[in-house]
């Protein structure tokens, strides 16, 4: 599938489910600035932030167990990140806008068919694992509220300042079912709207970066069938021609990237230091409870494991835009011009514009969190060392 049609079905689902309307054609999707939908949009996000509230609430002012208690503290500090990594997209709304549009449109004429659908499966494929892997986590929350239900507690799977531990009144119970499923809409705004949203134009800015190192590497094969077919002068200058339409498309690219950072950068950053300090508490509550059942460690290790796995959606996607990014260089220096005659005036043109060209492109590009930190493979891997170093500090300091 062609990116305007992936990028299209994905507003439309960010549409459907209240976010706003992000695609850039008007009157094609929906329209957002009707009373009705603003009006829905506007009490979806208020419950939501009530819920936060609430939970932040729980965390710092409630009376609950222990196990309840901690729930409420990864709970109130997690609901809070996803609201602000859900209002930093939103705020970009028009650049979000602009940055699909030329996303669309960069290398568009030069892709290839095989590539794309190559892409399209990466994309279902990372975007399906994290819905499941939320879900999952989230279905672990609930399965623990069940059983407490069976033991002769009261259902629970986020805990909120109302009700307290005590109340298991029918309006009390009737506000932890709402809980629950108000979670369920959250996570899946979340996922459409934010996360896999984010991975989706991580992956296909990477996919333009391989289009247009392709289109490098033909230039190539194409101007040695040029040389056999027609004047060394008129192939020398079809060679320049696609040269410089090559090094604006790689100007584009490197635009967008900075654009891309601008609209989702604050979610990337926002998802390192979540996944990082959210998950040196829930380690430790494994590590230091001795009445953990079985399935209350399940939904500890698959919340982990959510938080890790989004991370690495991001963080190895970013490392691949990096990758793909400075391959450029040797295939721009490959693309045929050594094969033009010597006696060409052309020639010396071609050789200024391919040391430019290879030049800009050895450049790392880089995308960073907080415009400090680089947001690649060895990030990834170095959150994973010092999430776990800081997790066996603690843990040495409690036994």
């Amino acid at each position: 599938m062609k990116n305007y049609h992936i990028l299209k079905s994905f507003c439309k689902k960010i549409f459907l489910i209240g976010s706003g309307n992000f695609w850039y054609e008007e009157r094609v999707i929906g329209d957002d600035n009707r009373i009705s939908y603003k009006m829905l949009k506007y009490i979806l996000f208020s419950i939501y932030g009530f819920m936060t509230l609430f939970e932040i609430m729980a965390a710092l002012i409630g009376d609950f167990p222990e196990d309840e208690k901690s729930d409420s503290v990864t709970f109130a500090v997690s609901h809070t990140i996803v609201m602000i990594k859900i209002f930093s997209v939103l705020s970009n709304k028009e650049l979000v806008k602009q940055l699909i549009s030329d996303l669309i449109k960069v290398c568009e004429v030069h892709e290839d068919e095989i590539l794309m659908k190559e892409k399209y499966k990466i994309i279902k494929i990372n975007v399906a694992a994290y819905f499941l892997v939320v879900y999952g986590s989230a279905a672990c929350f609930v399965s623990e509220g069940l059983r407490k239900m069976l033991e002769g507690s009261h259902f629970v799977t986020i805990v909120t300042y109302y009700p307290q531990f005590e109340d298991n009144s029918p309006i009390a119970t009737v506000v932890r079912v709402f809980s629950t499923i108000v979670l369920f809409i959250m996570m899946l705004t979340m996922i459409v709207s934010v996360d896999g949203f984010t991975v989706a134009i991580l992956i296909m800015l990477k996919y333009k970066f391989i289009t247009l190192r392709n289109y490098f590497e033909k230039l190539s094969d194409d101007f040695e069938m040029a040389l056999k077919r027609e004047n060394p002068r008129i192939a020398a200058d079809k060679l320049t021609k696609d040269l410089i339409e090559g090094i604006k498309m790689h100007k584009e690219l490197i635009r967008l990237s900075k654009e891309i950072d601008k609209a989702f950068g604050t979610v990337m950053a926002l998802q390192l230091c979540q996944s990082s300090g959210s998950a040196v508490s829930l380690l430790l509550q494994i590590a230091l409870s001795d009445q953990l059942t079985f399935v209350a460690g399940m939904k500890i290790f698959f919340f982990v494991f959510a938080l890790f796995f989004l991370l690495g959606l991001f963080l190895c996607n970013a490392g691949e835009i990096t990758y793909q990014a400075s391959l450029l260089s040797g295939s721009i220096f490959y693309c045929g011009w050594h094969l033009c005659p010597s006696q060409i005036p052309q020639q010396r043109d071609l050789r200024s514009l391919v040391l430019l060209a290879s030049a800009q492109a050895q450049r790392p590009q880089v995308m960073k969190a907080f415009k400090m930190l680089d947001l690649t493979y060895g990030t990834f891997l170095l959150v994973i060392r010092g999430t776990y170093s800081v997790f066996a500090l603690f843990y040495a300091q409690n036994q």
